[in-house]
């Protein structure tokens, strides 16, 4: 049995950050007990999103990759992420063609106490472990397995078309808080700006720890 848990969730709204944590926390703990009454592993809780408009691109040109796009292993958790939340972008790939698009995670749930090294370093190893790929994608491979589990059985529910929209699993007017978001019980908005900034990130590829300038 595992001793602790990273449970990677996609496909979550930011309004539904709070709700989908304690209801899904709660099916976790039931889990648990199903295995064995005196189970109960830490549990490490991270949202992942690509469906948002940040970019960011190289400020000087010999820090980018052979296309022009940021390198795969950058961070970018200064600057443009929510002071209040445990969050950050993860350039997890190398862009075959366009802009690459980086993905946010969010922790919302750590009783692991991972660090924000550590959380970001498992992030992009586990972009190697894709099986279809002998190249590291975009986002965490279990969330990328989930994801092609979900759309396998939607089809399956809607006799054999994975169009339409997923129907949501929980109740978002529920008050019981069992399980603490780790920015505190209120939910942060993050704020849109059109203006272009350049923020300085840390670049953690497996054998490279370095700075780079991008513009966002």
């Amino acid at each position: 049995k595992p001793e602790h848990v990273i449970y990677y969730r996609d496909g979550v709204s930011e309004g539904q950050y709070y709700d989908i944590l304690q209801t899904e926390m709660r099916s976790l703990r039931k889990a648990f007990k199903m295995i064995s009454d005196g189970y109960n592993p830490p549990v490490t809780f991270i949202i992942v999103n690509k469906r948002h408009h940040t970019r960011a691109f190289p400020y000087r040109k010999g820090d980018a990759d052979s296309k022009g796009n940021v390198n795969p292993g950058t961070v970018i958790n200064t600057g443009i992420v929510d002071s209040h939340r445990f969050d950050f972008f993860l350039y997890g790939h190398s862009g075959i063609q366009g802009t690459s698009v980086p993905c946010h995670y969010t922790v919302l749930h750590n009783e692991n106490n991972m660090s924000a090294d550590d959380v970001q370093r498992l992030t992009y190893h586990l972009g190697y472990t894709f099986a279809r790929c002998t190249r590291s994608v975009s986002f965490a491979t279990p969330a990328y397995n989930a994801h092609l589990a979900a759309r396998r059985a939607r089809f399956f529910l809607n006799e054999g078309s994975d169009d339409e929209s997923s129907v949501g699993m929980f109740n978002s007017s529920s008050s019981k808080v069992d399980f603490n978001p780790v920015w505190g019980c209120s939910t942060q908005v993050h704020r849109k700006s059109t203006s272009r900034s350049c923020t300085k990130v840390s670049r953690t590829a497996c054998f490279s720890s370095k700075s780079v300038d991008v513009c966002v």
